[in-house]
């Protein structure tokens, strides 16, 4: 039998399968998904590759290799999955494997390691023959690597031979049981002269095999008694796989019961016939929970799973929480947070069924899921659902193409879905469901920042924004401010010369971040000590332009002691339990985070909301700043309850479609008015707007851009409009954009990619660019 195999290498110019001869003992259990080990290359070295396909025949017409080695028993991929890796490679354009590796945990990733072996002791350079230590066989290390030259030489004279070995990074976990000796304990019993040991064996016969803990916690023996009876036979000891999983107590609220909300009601009885996916809109927080649970219940009854896939970690703990909560389910909380070996064991279960309801970041979307009645996905205005690094990829379009072959439904969900979802939904490609009544505005201030400079005000704290807090302090409330920026500056910039100190890499302004005194970029995040200095002109006379959240902090700690203030700047589940916790005990008089953050602090004591500057979001160099701004307005009127609550927004730029359609609560306004300019602009969703990514030499690097810009204005005439090229300093690239209409661009972009393979040329085609 013959296996085409895709090779853990995940160098493009490998990006294929190949075919492999399957031993007559390995035949049996060979299959389609399961991983193998096989030598690859003229050095033959050791790696990992997954059963692409199966067939009697080879289609290369050399000599083959034999698999070394079939890894699993049962497969790690399904074929569902295998089929979707096609489909994502196609769209990306990048090697395959890099997509199968993102669908099962790191812990089946088998790891290559290089060994030494030494052959010939006496002929051998001394100072190498050193390095083995009297060891015939020793893994090769980086210490070794100024030892390069000598062991090539070695290894020329046949005097050393390197060989490569895979291994997986992570097993199963075992943990040792004790249980009865039916033949032995019963037998010989009476044979025992300790009361201890002969009682213990009375207590354990009629029980199931335990730790050692638990036997010694369970009958207040000790450790040395049940030792004594495994060494004289009366106890067994076996080996059996422990689950790492940790599972949160939370207490059971109550029964679900029938949605009494006609938004909900309407959107269950659309699952039943939509043959597309479901664009979601909720009214408020309240309604889209309320959502989730009828759904998980509605799956329930039908005996199906349903998989939740929140943006980010804070998410998936809070929705997590809330479904345990209210139906007392089992639920699998996939995130980067949980361990190989945690993650690996959630993946076990998971390709079972056995989990009623999986609730994961993007990072275990991809995992082999089966019996999932309905795919929900939450808050798809993110960023977090478009992967920036290979494979570059929209989860919104690959979790849609799973459920076609998983037989799932997509719900989509969001409070302000963005313009090219929405227009979707005009088109008939998804299905709209939306509440007629939009949630009503809190009381609303706007103040005009330029206005507040020639008060005299210099402060990113307007006086209308302290007189909320202070008003929300003196009602027992808690005020969040909103700023974007996690350090004290957006920039520092010299007084004597004029420079901002910028990014080596990014020639961006390096934000200030006061705690640690690091310069530190926001795109790449390179980081240097800060020393008060110009590196330009060596002048001390420095000026911090723009407000961080160090900056705001330390404002109102000087100014107004008594306000009490707390930062959330991390997705982290610890310092979100202890803001929850500084809410329910009363000791926070404002939380200080952003507005990706903001929206996760679901408390009724949120009293008023401040932005400190909208135009931080609206006036980003992007042609969706205005959808981004209309987001944040949206997601901060979210995090109040109340109609009597406040929202503080502060503005240079007063004058603009996304504050005068918020205010005025009119979403489909904002929608209307946004889709003509794009239309005009010739962006999405009129256009698709992707970016070629070109890496060479400098001189090298415009020449191939220029290049390929004719090769697509030669194929696609004026379907195309390309842009650049221009140096990319964050990605120290060239880039071009492209913006077309053309829906199977796949194959041309393919071609780019695939001629320059070869070469010294790096080509990155990303079809779904966060920012342009």
């Amino acid at each position: 039998m013959i296996a085409k195999i895709v090779v853990n290498v995940s160098s493009s110019n490998v990006d294929q399968t190949y075919d492999y001869k399957i031993p007559s003992e390995m035949v049996s259990f060979a299959k389609v998904g399961s991983r193998v080990k096989v030598g690859f290359g003229l050095s033959d070295r050791v790696v990992m590759g997954f059963i692409m396909e199966l067939r009697d025949e080879p289609t290369y017409e050399g000599s083959l290799k034999d698999v070394i080695e079939v890894v699993d028993y049962e497969p790690v991929l399904t074929k569902m999955q295998l089929e979707l890796a096609e489909k994502i490679r196609d769209d990306a354009i990048c090697p395959l494997i890099r997509i199968l590796n993102q669908m099962i945990p790191n812990a089946l990733v088998l790891k290559t390691t290089k060994y030494l072996t030494i052959k010939n002791y006496q002929a051998v350079d001394a100072s190498i023959a050193q390095l083995f230590k009297d060891n015939e066989k020793i893994p090769y290390q980086n210490s070794l690597k100024t030892y390069d030259s000598k062991i090539a030489k070695e290894v020329a004279n046949n005097n050393i031979e390197v060989s490569y070995q895979a291994n997986q990074l992570c097993t199963d976990h075992y943990v040792k049981k004790y249980l009865i000796n039916p033949t032995n304990a019963y037998k010989y019993i009476n044979d025992l002269r300790s009361k201890k040991q002969k009682d213990l064996i009375l207590n354990l016969q009629n029980e199931i095999a335990l730790t050692m803990d638990e036997i010694v916690e369970k009958y207040g023996t000790s450790r040395a008694v049940v030792l004594a009876l495994v060494k004289n036979g009366y106890l067994d000891v076996i080996n059996e796989v422990a689950s790492r999983i940790k599972i949160r107590e939370i207490p059971i609220d109550k029964k679900i019961r029938q949605s009494k909300d006609e938004t909900v009601v309407q959107l269950l009885n659309s699952l039943d016939t939509a043959n597309k996916p479901v664009l979601f809109i909720p009214k408020d927080n309240t309604q889209q929970i309320d959502s989730i649970i009828q759904i998980i219940n509605k799956y329930q009854k039908k005996q199906q799973n349903v998989l939740i896939i929140t943006p980010e970690i804070l998410s998936s703990y809070q929705i997590e929480n809330i479904i345990r909560k209210k139906t007392g389910l089992s639920i699998a909380p996939i995130n980067s947070k949980l361990s190989d070996g945690e993650y690996y064991d959630y993946y076990k279960e998971i390709k079972k069924g056995n989990y009623p309801v999986v609730v994961t970041t993007p990072v275990g979307a991809l995992l082999p899921y089966n019996n999932i009645g309905a795919i929900i996905m939450i808050n798809t205005d993110s960023d977090n659902y478009y992967n920036d690094q290979s494979p570059r990829y929209n989860l919104k379009k690959v979790m849609i193409d799973y459920a076609s072959l998983l037989g799932s439904q997509v719900i989509l969900t969001s409070f302000a879905p963005n313009i090219t979802d929405y227009s979707y939904g005009l088109k008939n490609y998804y299905q709209i469901i939306e509440s007629i009544e939009r949630k009503e505005l809190p009381v609303v201030h706007v103040v005009d920042l330029k206005q507040e400079l020639r008060n005299g005000n210099n402060s990113p704290i307007s006086q209308k924004l302290l007189i909320e807090i202070l008003k929300a302090k003196k009602a027992n409330k808690v005020s969040i401010l909103i700023v974007n920026n996690k350090s004290y500056s957006s920039y520092v910039m010299c007084r004597s010369c004029g420079k901002t100190i910028t990014c080596p890499r990014c020639n961006i302004s390096l934000q200030y971040n006061k705690k640690n005194n690091l310069l530190i970029c926001p795109a790449c995040s390179y980081r240097v000590a800060f020393t008060n200095e110009c590196p330009t002109c060596s002048s001390k006379e420095l000026k911090f332009g723009g407000f961080g959240m160090e900056q705001i902090n330390e404002e109102l700690n000087t100014n107004y002691p008594s306000i009490r203030t707390a930062i959330l700047n991390e997705s982290n589940y610890d310092d979100y339990y202890q803001i929850m916790l500084g809410l329910e005990e009363e000791t926070i008089d404002v939380i200080i985070t952003t507005s990706v953050l903001a929206n996760k602090i679901d408390s009724d004591r949120i009293g008023m909301v401040g932005i400190i500057n909208l135009d931080s979001v609206a006036k980003i160099p992007t042609y969706d700043a205005n959808e981004r701004a209309y987001e944040m307005l949206t997601y901060a009127k979210e995090c109040l309850n109340s109609s009597e609550d406040s929202l503080v927004i502060q503005a240079y730029s007063l004058d603009e479609i996304y504050l005068k359609t918020f205010l005025l609560n009119d979403y489909h306004a904002f929608i209307k008015e946004e889709l003509s300019v794009r239309k005009i602009l010739k962006n999405e969703p009129f256009y698709y707007i992707n970016r070629i990514f070109i890496k060479a030499k400098y001189d090298l690097m415009y020449k191939e851009a220029n290049e390929i810009k004719k090769y697509l204005q030669s194929m696609l005439g004026k379907e195309v409009y390309v842009i650049g090229p221009t140096y990319n300093h964050q990605h120290q690239m060239v880039q071009i954009i492209v913006k077309h209409r053309i829906n199977d661009i796949g194959e041309i972009y393919k071609k780019i990619y695939e001629k320059y393979q070869t070469t010294t040329v790096t080509i990155i085609i990303d079809r779904y660019p966060k920012y342009i």
